[in-house]
């Protein structure tokens, strides 16, 4: 039985504006995060293995890089050069109105970070380890008040962390390779010890690591996961 055979009319319902702009704004949020999630592209990581002038093995290190539309991220992680795992992590996000700003962090194994934030060229560094901050222009880290600031920041981030950059260091100078934008964390904690080249670093050797091998799925696993910490 039809309505106009019952009496009975038919009324549209409004539906009241609060909620069609909640719909909207939730269609938005849904479209934007689709967005930047195929914007962004699966993790890339790749396994390496330092050997010395007879093959023996050294260290490994798993590299794990993430780029999206907006934000680079990198990981690295250095295992059996020292007791702990050396990481070092790198992100770079592009802002419209704030341009890029970068962020660099250096610890061991689960242990707390010494952090740095920078951004253009020339601007402020932030150092930042539990406890408190130190800002300073990068071209003044070899000045001896910037020095003494950093120190105590290591100091109160983890004391191991100088020695852990200079060995390092000695394994970079070994391999006979430049120094990394990812490596440059090791780089701020060397300006503040000053301490000059080995004189005979020993002779390193670079070869990729195989994901076969019993070790890799564990290191990779390692600088995945550091690659995902916010």
């Amino acid at each position: 039985m039809s309505a106009k055979q019952t009496g009975l009319r038919r009324t549209r319902v409004p539906c009241p504006s609060y909620l069609l702009r909640n719909l909207l704004f939730l269609s938005s949020c849904f479209l934007n995060t689709a967005r930047t999630l195929n914007a962004e592209e699966p993790p890339n990581a790749t396994l390496e293995r330092i050997v010395d002038g007879r093959g023996n093995r050294v260290c490994d290190i798993a590299k794990a890089s993430a780029k999206g539309e907006n934000e680079r991220r990198s990981a690295w992680v250095v295992r059996g050069l020292l007791k702990s795992d050396l990481v070092l992590r790198r992100q770079v996000r592009r802002d419209a109105n704030t341009g890029e700003s970068t962020f660099d962090e250096i610890r061991l194994g689960d242990r707390v970070s010494l952090r740095f934030e920078g951004g253009a060229p020339g601007s402020r560094v932030t150092a930042a380890s539990p406890v408190s901050t130190f800002r300073y222009f990068d071209v003044d880290v070899t000045r001896l008040t910037v020095r003494c600031n950093l120190s105590r920041l290591v100091e109160e981030t983890d004391h191991e962390l100088l020695g852990a950059a200079a060995d390092y260091w000695v394994l970079k100078q070994g391999l006979g390779e430049k120094v990394s934008i990812e490596e440059l964390p090791v780089l701020m904690l060397l300006a503040i010890e000053k301490r000059p080249p080995h004189p005979s670093p020993p002779i390193r050797k670079k070869q990729p690591l195989s994901e076969d091998a019993p070790e890799a799925p564990e290191l990779k696993a390692a600088a995945l996961a550091a690659l995902d910490e916010r």
